[in-house]
């Protein structure tokens, strides 16, 4: 398809689609979320590949070749490659993501030099081997000698691609970003995007580092948390007494009522629970905040784009990344789905209960083509309500109810604005985990 179709306009077609090629992965990362779910392994077709490719790669401006597995697994990858390559149109950007330890020499002469990517992202969490060793297992020599192979390619390659590094950040690791930055800077990377854990078990929600209470929110409520979980009791049985008619003052209800004053003013919720139960967190997301400015004061010394997630969310900015980036995503069996998160079903932990997060496809590119997809009413709509998330999708972080599990966050069939499914307690709506696409 070399033109739009008679009567469509680019609204029409998405800009992007995120192909996973496999689910497949050599590596058993502690993060990953395929310690938590029951998916079959599987490489997609290459048949389909070449359906998908032939009907959409001319229209689109960019296609991602990585989902939850190693692209590189894929038993025909360089063959998917030449297929998007012949398929893309001219000024069109072909992207991969990997854990780099397949990426030999030989292959990535052939990737980048002989059929071509534009961007080629490394997953490098830390260049402490001990600390590798522990979050993803050994292997680390081995991916830094192919990382620093193909940055000899970039520097001497007659045809341009960039050069990326992804870190997922966390407890174990976040001291030493600014190293790793400056470490990066003096290869030579184009771009770092770091983003914090989702966490899928509770070992992983042990180690992060940020907080999912809106940060206006908690400037508000914050000096409340020496009084403990007695404002709580207290301003409730000086609610009930009020409730019935009994006069003395309640101190703790008088702050309580205050602070949801002042939140209202300015458009928010408060959710204390949360907030008491978060307060031993307080000092290491202040040790956070002045490392992630620290790295980015040596970002712009070495010239790299810096991607930094955020580690206190904002329930009235928040922004879906695939609607935004106008992508959607393709499953390793065909099926199509509005993001990543919702490919599979699994588990999060998040704001002091578990989520089933449940899988929600849109459609089957073994049946349908992208654009009948994208244009079907429901994702259209889906994409319509979230280009006003603040607005229009609940941020569970400032609830109460949320954290003493209500029924609207035991999994994300909906939520209780009624938009299904449920985005309301999505930590890549709130730039607190990364999508890099």
């Amino acid at each position: 398809m070399d033109e739009f179709e008679e009567g469509k306009t680019i609204e029409d077609y998405p800009d992007a689609l995120q192909i996973e090629v496999t689910n497949r992965c050599n590596f058993k990362c502690k993060m990953c979320i395929r310690n938590v779910w029951n998916a079959k392994p599987q490489d997609i077709n290459l048949d389909l590949f070449k359906k998908i490719a032939s009907e959409s790669f001319s229209i689109i401006d960019k296609v991602i070749l990585y989902g939850l597995g190693e692209p590189l697994m894929h038993h025909n990858f360089i063959d998917l490659l030449k297929i998007a390559n012949k398929e893309l149109k001219r000024d069109g950007k072909i992207m991969i993501s990997t854990n780099g330890s397949l990426l030999s020499e030989r292959l990535a002469e052939k990737l980048l030099k002989e059929i071509g990517l534009d961007v080629i992202s490394f997953s490098i969490d830390t260049i402490d081997e001990s600390v590798f060793s522990v979050l993803r297992g050994p292997g680390l020599n081995e991916i830094m000698k192919n990382f620093y192979y193909v940055d000899k390619l970039k520097r001497f390659a007659k045809r341009d691609f960039n050069l990326d590094v992804e870190i997922v950040l966390m407890k174990d690791n976040f001291m030493d970003l600014p190293k790793i930055i400056k470490y990066l800077g003096e290869i030579g990377v184009d771009h770092i995007v770091v983003s914090n854990v989702a966490p899928y078990t509770r070992e992983i929600l042990e180690k992060i580092v940020y907080l999912t209470l809106s940060k206006p929110s908690l400037d508000l409520i914050k000096s409340s948390v020496n009084y403990g979980w007695d404002l709580i009791l207290e301003s409730t049985c000086g609610f009930f007494g009020k409730a019935y008619g009994l006069k003395d003052k309640n101190r703790s209800l008088e702050i309580i009522e205050s602070i949801w004053k002042d939140a209202e003013k300015i458009g928010y919720w408060i959710n204390l629970p949360l907030l008491l139960e978060s307060k031993d967190k307080f000092e290491i997301i202040k040790s956070v905040d002045e490392i992630l400015r620290k790295s980015e004061k040596i970002a712009r010394e070495y010239q790299i784009k810096l991607i930094l997630p955020k580690i206190y969310p904002d329930a009235n900015d928040r922004k879906c990344p695939y609607v935004e980036k106008r992508t959607m995503c393709v499953r390793s069996d065909g099926l199509a789905f509005p993001c990543m998160e919702l490919m599979y079903s699994h588990p999060l932990y998040v704001n002091l209960h578990i989520k089933n997060i449940l899988e929600m496809p849109i459609g089957d590119l073994n049946k349908e083509g992208v654009i009948d997809i994208w244009g079907r009413d429901v994702y259209v709509n889906f994409r319509y309500i979230r280009k006003n998330m603040g607005i229009n999708i609940p941020w569970c972080g400032d609830c109460p109810y949320s954290t003493l599990s209500c029924f609207f966050v035991k999994n994300n069939e909906i939520d209780c604005y009624s938009n299904e499914p449920g985005c309301n307690e999505c930590l890549y709506s709130a730039d607190i985990v990364k999508c890099n696409i």
